[in-house]
């Protein structure tokens, strides 16, 4: 970023919170760039032991087997954003039961954090358009293992999934905050402490 999204000057650099970071000096201004931040979600959906993987059709990676997944669009819940993109990549219907782990990267200016669902598949059978997919399909752990071009990080989300129980980790909540905040979705420990604490339960998903 080069210039002010707010007025348009040339941007100069100022200390702000320890660091010294992209800034407009123009006075009134004030704008300070602290980095593009994102977020994503990508979806294990798991049937008769198989994981549901797309083959990317669009670069980077063109090729690539990975679980469907996508950006959080802004204004968008997270919950929805992983059931829409496993329908949109894969023409899954499926439902989210809980968190399989997150991934948090960053590489400066830039940060993104990618949260892992296991979903179960309600209808629909595995589809691609050809364009932005070129592959869909469930398969086994062994398949999985012998495909070419699995990306690592597909690998491991599938092989949490496969190994933990359902609702062993974080889970949706349902308490006070979320209810009288529109737009929060809340995530907790399923063991021990909602019983201990009373400030929420888990949800039925």
């Amino acid at each position: 970023m080069n210039f002010c999204p707010t007025c348009g000057a040339k941007l100069g650099s100022k200390m702000d919170g320890g660091r010294d970071r992209p800034a407009c000096l123009v006075d009134g201004c004030g704008f300070v760039f602290y980095g593009s931040h994102s977020i994503g979600c990508g979806g294990v959906v798991i049937r008769d032991n198989k994981a549901l993987l797309i083959q990317r059709g669009i670069n980077p990676n063109r090729g690539a087997w990975q679980i469907p997944g996508g950006y959080v669009e802004a204004g968008e819940e997270i919950l929805p954003a992983v059931e829409r993109e496993v329908l949109e990549e894969a023409g899954i219907v499926a439902k989210v039961k809980d968190v399989v782990g997150i991934r948090h990267a960053t590489a400066a200016p830039n940060s993104n954090v990618y949260v892992v669902f296991r979903l179960e598949p309600m209808s629909g059978e595995p589809r691609f358009d050809g364009d932005e997919t070129i592959g869909a399909g469930y398969f086994t752990w062994e398949e999985i293992e012998n495909m070419e071009g699995v990306q690592g990080f597909s690998l491991w989300s599938i092989r949490r999934a496969l190994d933990t129980p359902e609702g062993a980790g974080f889970m949706l909540y349902e308490s006070d905050m979320t209810r009288q905040r529109p737009g929060w979705t809340l995530f907790g420990i399923t063991e021990g402490d909602h019983r201990a604490s009373g400030i929420g339960t888990p949800a039925r998903l």
